[in-house]
């Protein structure tokens, strides 16, 4: 058999690299967003937006009562460079949910809301 070279430059299963474990200043942005959400704290949630996102973000507030949900449970996370897709949802006394996904991302050592999608209702492969 010909000597194939440098055995790390050949195609197959590699080690995974460590996991990158998320900022804690962006765990704390996305508790006090989902806060501010839940509360009806529309301003508080928009001083935490990038403009792209304002109108969506504003949608989203709009449609969430305060006071209806008081738990909060983020579903998942996925990091793309230094921007994170968060999908989570909010919780009701009386069983109703309300589902959100965001995009976060740093900006000027704060962590700012990019994108925003309301999944309520919605039937998808991201509503699973």
């Amino acid at each position: 058999m010909p000597d194939l070279g440098n055995r790390s430059n050949v195609m197959g299963p590699q080690p995974l690299g460590p996991i990158k474990q998320p900022p804690a200043e962006m765990l704390t942005a996305i508790d006090r967003f989902l806060d501010a959400l839940m509360a009806g704290r529309k301003d508080e949630a928009l001083a935490m937006t990038h403009d792209q996102a304002r109108d969506r973000v504003s949608a989203i507030a709009d449609a969430i009562k305060p006071g209806a949900y008081d738990d909060k449970k983020v579903l998942g996370k996925a990091r793309v460079a230094e921007h994170y897709f968060i999908k989570a949802r909010l919780l009701g006394r009386n069983g109703s949910a309300f589902t959100l996904q965001f995009r976060i991302g740093p900006e000027a050592g704060s962590w700012t809301v990019r994108e925003a999608v309301n999944l309520t209702g919605v039937r998808s492969a991201w509503t699973k």
